[in-house]
C-alpha cells in the first residue's frame, strides 16, 4: 500500500480505535460493577492491557506510522496476547469476550493491510499463527467447557474468524492491486501527459517568445514607420523650401518661407532668425520671429545678438542647447516659460553669419534630434549664397565699377519707371547734374589715378545724399553725376545741393603726397515747379549745369533762375557775362575723358 494512503487510512482508522478502547474500558468496568466479573485482579489486568494497546496505537500515530513493518506484526501478536492473557485469572464473561474478539479481528486485519503481505507463503504463515492465537485465546476463555464437541466448535469458530479476516484482506488486497494497476497506468499516462505537457509548455514558451519578438518587431516597425513618415514629411518640407528658395532671390522672403515651413511641420512655440549686417548686401542686421506669444518674441529679439555672439565665439557648428526640458544651460531666455530651446548656427566656410533659434513649451520636443532644423538652415544658407552672388552680379551690371553708384545704362532703364511712379503718386521729381570743374587739368597735373580718386570722392558724396534722402546717385558721364530725389520741392532740393557742394569743396583728396582741392558745377530742375513735362528735367538740369560751367564754375544753377546764381557772385565777378535766355546757348564740342556710356559729351557755351 502506498505510504501516503496508509498514513491517511490509519490516521482515520485510529480514531475508531480510541472509541473502541473507550468501549472496552466501559465494558470491563461495567462487568466489574455489575458483579459479572467480580475479580479485581482480572479488572486491573484488562485495564492495563487495554491501556498498553492504546499506548502502542498513540505511538504509531505520533510517529505517523513511520516505523518498521515488523512493529505492526509485533503489535498484533502482543495485543492478542494481552487481551487473551486475562483468561488466566478466570474465564471472561461473554460481554467481555465478544468486544475482545472483535478487537482481535480488527488487529489481524490491520496487520495484513499495513504489512503488505502479498506472497502466498507469507499469507499462509500468518494464517497459521493468527489461527493458533485465536484458538488459544478461545481455549483459555472456554477452558471450563472444553470437551467433546465444544473443541470442534472452538476450532470452527476460530477458523471462521480467521477466514473472515482473510476474506476481508483479500478483498481489500484485490482492490489495492486494481488501484495500483490503475495507479501505475495512470502514472505512466501521467508521465506521458507530463512529457507532452512539458513539450507543450516549451512550445508555449517558444510561441510566447516568438510572439514577444513579433510584438517587439511590430513596435519597432511601427516606430520605424512613424520615423519614416516623419522623415518623409521633413524631406517634403525641405523640398518645398528649396522650391521656394529657387523661385526668388529675396532673402527676407526666403527666411520667412523657411520659418513658416518649420512652424507648420514641427509646431514649435516660436522660431526666429538673426543675420548680421552685410551678408546679402544688407546694411543693417536682419531679425525676424514667428510666434503667437509676444513674450517669446520680445525675449528672442532682445537676446538675439547675445545668442549669435555666443555661437560665433564657440566656433562649433553643432546646435547650442539653451534650455533642455526646463533646465536653462546658458541662462538665456530664463525669464520665459520656455521648456526647450536650441540655437542653430548659420555659417559658410567657418564664417558664422547668423543663428536660428527654435523654442517650445513642450517637454522632449527635440527628442528626434536637430537634423531637420540644421538641414533647413543649410538649404537657406545655399539660397543666401545664391542670392548674394545674384545680387553681386546684378550690382555689377547696374553700378559703375569705379564708384559703386548706378551707371548710365541702368539709369536709362529705370528713369521712365521713376517718372511714371512720381506721376501716379502725385509727387514732385528733383534732379541735379553735377560736373567736376577742371577735371582735365587734374588728370594732366596729377595723373589719371589721382583723377580716379577725385571721381570716387565726388561719387561717395553723391551716394551719401542719395541714401540719406532716399534717392538715386548715378554716374552719368566721365566726371558727371546725377542726383535724383523724388518728393522734394525746388527750395528743399536747393538746400540739399548746397550741402552736397559744400562737402565736395571742403573734402581734400590726398593722392601720394599731393592734396587736391575739388570744385563742381551743379545744374538742377524740378517737376512740376520748373518743367511742365517730367521727362524734361534731365535736359533742363543739363542746360543749367553748362550755364554754371560757362559762367565761372562752382555754382548751383536752377534752370530758369540763372540770374539768381549770377547775382550771388556779380559783385566779385565783373568779367562774367549774364545770360538771361539759355535758349541762345549753342552746342560746341569739347574733348573729354572716355566713358563707356558716353564717348563724347556736349558742352554748352554762350
Amino acid at each position: 500500500m502506498p505510504e501516503q494512503y496508509k498514513t491517511i487510512y490509519m490516521s482515520r482508522h485510529f480514531k475508531l480505535h480510541r472509541a473502541f478502547y473507550v468501549v472496552l474500558f466501559s465494558v470491563v468496568l461495567m462487568c466489574y460493577f455489575c458483579k459479572v466479573s467480580p475479580e479485581p485482579t482480572t479488572l486491573a489486568y484488562y485495564l492495563i492491557a487495554i491501556l498498553l494497546c492504546a499506548v502502542m496505537d498513540e505511538y504509531l500515530l505520533w510517529r505517523k506510522f513511520n516505523v518498521p513493518k515488523k512493529f505492526f506484526s509485533v503489535r498484533a501478536f502482543l495485543a492478542i496476547l494481552f487481551l487473551s492473557g486475562g483468561t488466566l485469572f478466570g474465564p471472561p464473561h461473554p460481554m467481555e469476550f465478544i468486544p475482545f474478539l472483535i478487537y482481535d479481528i480488527l488487529i489481524i486485519y490491520e496487520d495484513m493491510i499495513l504489512n503488505d503481505i502479498f506472497d502466498d507463503f507469507g499469507i499462509f504463515i500468518r494464517r497459521v499463527l493468527y489461527l493458533f492465537l485465536v484458538m488459544v485465546s478461545m481455549a483459555l476463555c472456554f477452558r471450563n467447557i472444553l470437551s467433546g464437541v465444544w473443541i470442534l466448535l472452538e476450532i470452527l469458530i476460530g477458523a471462521v474468524i480467521v477466514g473472515v479476516c482473510y476474506i476481508m484482506f483479500h478483498s481489500f488486497l484485490e482492490g489495492i492491486r486494481m488501484y495500483e494497476k490503475k495507479a501505475t497506468d495512470t502514472h505512466f499516462k501521467y508521465i506521458n501527459l507530463e512529457e507532452e505537457r512539458n513539450k507543450l509548455l516549451k512550445y508555449q514558451d517558444r510561441v510566447e517568445q516568438v510572439n514577444s519578438e513579433i510584438n517587439f518587431q511590430k513596435l519597432n516597425l511601427v516606430k520605424a514607420n512613424r520615423e519614416l513618415e516623419s522623415k518623409n514629411e521633413e524631406v517634403r518640407s525641405l523640398i518645398e523650401m528649396m522650391k521656394g528658395f529657387s523661385s526668388t532671390f529675396d532673402v527676407e522672403e526666403n527666411a520667412k518661407h523657411m520659418m513658416e515651413n518649420i512652424m507648420e511641420l514641427k509646431s514649435p512655440t516660436a522660431v526666429g532668425l538673426y543675420i548680421r549686417e552685410k551678408v546679402f548686401l544688407n546694411n543693417d542686421p536682419y531679425c525676424a520671429v514667428i510666434t503667437g506669444n509676444e513674450t517669446y518674441r520680445d525675449a528672442m529679439e532682445r537676446d538675439f545678438f547675445t545668442i549669435y555672439d555666443m555661437t560665433q565665439r564657440r566656433k562649433n557648428p553643432d546646435p547650442l542647447v539653451l534650455c533642455d526640458n526646463g533646465d536653462f544651460l546658458t541662462g538665456i531666455l530664463s525669464d520665459t516659460s520656455v521648456v526647450n530651446a536650441v540655437a542653430i548656427p548659420a555659417y559658410v566656410n567657418e564664417d558664422y553669419y547668423g543663428v536660428m533659434v527654435v523654442m517650445s513649451g513642450a517637454y522632449d520636443f527635440f527628442q528626434a534630434g536637430y537634423s531637420f532644423y540644421e538641414s533647413a538652415l543649410v538649404d537657406f544658407t545655399s539660397s543666401v549664397q545664391s542670392t548674394k552672388l545674384y545680387l553681386q552680379m546684378k550690382d555689377m551690371a547696374v553700378k559703375d565699377g569705379l564708384t559703386g553708384v548706378y551707371n548710365r545704362a541702368y539709369f536709362n532703364e529705370i528713369f521712365p519707371s521713376i517718372c511714371a511712379k512720381c506721376i501716379v503718386d502725385g509727387r514732385s521729381l528733383s534732379m541735379a547734374l553735377l560736373d567736376i570743374d577742371k577735371f582735365k587739368s587734374i588728370n594732366d597735373t596729377y595723373g589719371h589715378l589721382a583723377g580716379d580718386e577725385v571721381i570716387r570722392m565726388v561719387a561717395a558724396v553723391d551716394r551719401k545724399y542719395a541714401d540719406m534722402y532716399h534717392g538715386y546717385a548715378v554716374r552719368y558721364g566721365g566726371e558727371e553725376f546725377l542726383l535724383i530725389l523724388p518728393g522734394y520741392s525746388v527750395d528743399e532740393f536747393r538746400k540739399i545741393l548746397q550741402k552736397v557742394h559744400d562737402d565736395i569743396v571742403n573734402t581734400v583728396v590726398r593722392y601720394e603726397k599731393e592734396e587736391i582741392h575739388v570744385n563742381s558745377s551743379i545744374g538742377m530742375s524740378n517737376y512740376p515747379e520748373i518743367a511742365t513735362e517730367i521727362v524734361d528735367v534731365l535736359d533742363q538740369s543739363d542746360r543749367a549745369m553748362y550755364f554754371s560751367k560757362e559762367n565761372g564754375r562752382g555754382m548751383i544753377v536752377i534752370f530758369g533762375r540763372e540770374e539768381e546764381a549770377l547775382s550771388q557772385v556779380e559783385g566779385n565777378r565783373p568779367d562774367i557775362r549774364i545770360v538771361k535766355d539759355t535758349s541762345d546757348i549753342k552746342d560746341v564740342q569739347e574733348s573729354t575723358q572716355e566713358f563707356p556710356d558716353d564717348t563724347q559729351k556736349k558742352t554748352k557755351l554762350a
